[in-house]
């Protein structure tokens, strides 16, 4: 007799499912995931955005273009187009003082000396009481005689002193005349000399400027 055991067919083994063999794809997507996460992380915490700096060696300062002001542009074309004159001496008119009565009186008896020489024709003497600066401008002592005696022959001998005219330009104004000389402004006078034979005429008068020096009063004929 057989036994039923004997007579049931042998069935196969299942397999058995290993934990250790998960899919791929997850663990795929599990290290992506990973990734994603620290490249935020790195990003959110780092640094924002520096400031752009200048490269080496430049400004930006000097880089910058700055506009000339409305006032400096004039002040530039106005000095290009009208240059400024030069002064018309080294002594500015608001530097001129006050003579006092002694220089007033000094210059008239100067003056009035200075034009009696010439009108009885002592050149040399009136030549004498010229600074130096009007002596070289006038040449020689032979060219000024000469000049002054055409000029006086025909005024009779007639004169008339005026200290400090007042129908004319300030002292200031006349020191070209002196040549450069070191004029006292505090103390030099202003002596205008009329000719009455010649009224009328732009010749018929001249200015002096009496200037007190070291060597005593010197004449000027700025006119």
């Amino acid at each position: 007799m057989v036994s039923h055991s004997a007579e049931r067919p042998l069935e196969a083994p299942r397999p058995r499912g290993s934990r250790s063999t998960l899919p791929l794809g997850l663990f795929a997507a599990a290290a992506i995931a990973i990734a994603l996460i620290i490249a935020l992380s790195v990003r959110g915490s780092g640094p924002g955005p520096q400031p752009t700096l200048p490269a080496v060696g430049a400004s930006p300062v000097a880089s910058a273009s700055v506009a000339p002001s409305p006032s400096a542009s004039a002040s530039a074309s106005a000095s290009a187009t009208n240059p400024s004159q030069p002064s018309p001496s080294t002594a500015p008119a608001s530097s001129a003082g006050t003579p006092t009565a002694a220089d007033v009186s000094a210059a008239r008896a100067a003056i009035d000396t200075y034009t009696a020489d010439l009108v009885r024709g002592d050149y040399a003497a009136a030549w004498a009481m010229l600074g130096p600066e009007a002596q070289a401008h006038r040449g020689t002592l032979a060219d000024y005689s000469s000049e002054r005696s055409a000029f006086f022959k025909n005024l009779g001998g007639r004169y008339t002193i005026v200290v400090s005219p007042t129908g004319v330009a300030p002292i200031a104004t006349w020191l070209p005349g002196t040549y450069g000389a070191p004029i006292d402004l505090a103390h030099a006078v202003l002596v205008e000399v009329d000719y009455p034979a010649l009224a009328g005429n732009n010749a018929g008068y001249d200015l002096f400027i009496v200037n007190p020096g070291a060597g005593g009063l010197k004449i000027y004929d700025v006119r």
